[in-house]
């Protein structure tokens, strides 16, 4: 069952915690609901979970009032349910950067994107969503973050994954418990959360240059504490294991 709390006013986060073969038994998978005038919904999670996503959505608002939804990079846990929640919200609209629209959305979706720019603002109502084009960070070339600019809050997908069901909101330390996550999916699954390399050093300029509030994580809790020195301390870590 997808756990549902409020992280700040009228933005929520939906959890749903599943076991796989990884430190502390598992992993979340999370989405973001924004209340406003037009809400947008951030991530839909994978169709395996939609029904429980779903019911979550319900406890806060009817799904067919959603007006927006959105997410960081093509992959089923982030859009997996897109068309699932497209079919509940008539009214939604996906919206994506030009390249996810060109190389997978625009052929997957049930309805065509709206593609968003660099810097582009999406006014929900008193909310501001300012998108910026990332690619590579967190990791896929199609990538998009997000930042509510009311709140403060960073929409930052797969930066800062853990593992394990911690609480919804923390403000210790949570790069540590990010590159113990990512050393272990390097050497047991051969992957990582993190290409860096030169390219990506300017997006972490630009993501500090917020000084977001929060850090809305994807997998793993949101983080509420200095999320300008966390993100200068990944970035150091990250660009560390790139010069070793």
């Amino acid at each position: 069952m997808a756990r549902i709390d409020e992280i700040a006013e009228g933005i929520y986060r939906i959890s749903t915690f599943l076991q796989v073969p990884a430190p502390d038994g598992g992993i979340t998978f999370n989405q973001y609901l924004i209340l406003d005038e037009e809400p947008l919904l951030w991530h839909t999670g994978s169709r395996g979970i939609f029904s429980e996503t779903l019911e979550a959505v319900r406890k806060v608002l009817d799904p067919a009032r959603l007006r927006y939804i959105s997410w960081s990079h093509w992959e089923s846990d982030e859009a997996g349910a897109l068309n699932e929640f497209l079919q509940v919200a008539p009214n939604a609209e996906p919206v994506c950067g030009l390249v996810g629209a060109l190389v997978n959305v625009g052929d997957f979706s049930s309805r065509p994107p709206r593609i968003v720019n660099d810097e582009e603002v999406l006014v929900l109502g008193r909310r501001r969503l300012r998108f910026l084009v990332t690619p590579h960070v967190p990791h896929n070339w199609d990538a998009i973050l997000a930042f509510e600019e009311t709140e403060g809050i960073l929409l930052a997908s797969d930066l800062f994954t853990h593992f394990g069901d911690p609480p919804p909101v923390v403000e210790g330390d949570v790069v540590g418990p990010s590159m113990a996550a990512d050393a272990f999916m390097r050497q047991e699954w051969r992957t990582t959360y993190y290409p860096v390399g030169p390219h990506t050093a300017r997006t972490f300029d630009r993501l500090e240059a917020l000084r977001p509030r929060v850090a809305a994580c994807m997998h793993g809790a949101a983080f509420a504490g200095d999320v300008v020195r966390a993100l200068r301390d990944l970035r150091g870590e990250l660009y560390r294991g790139l010069q070793t």
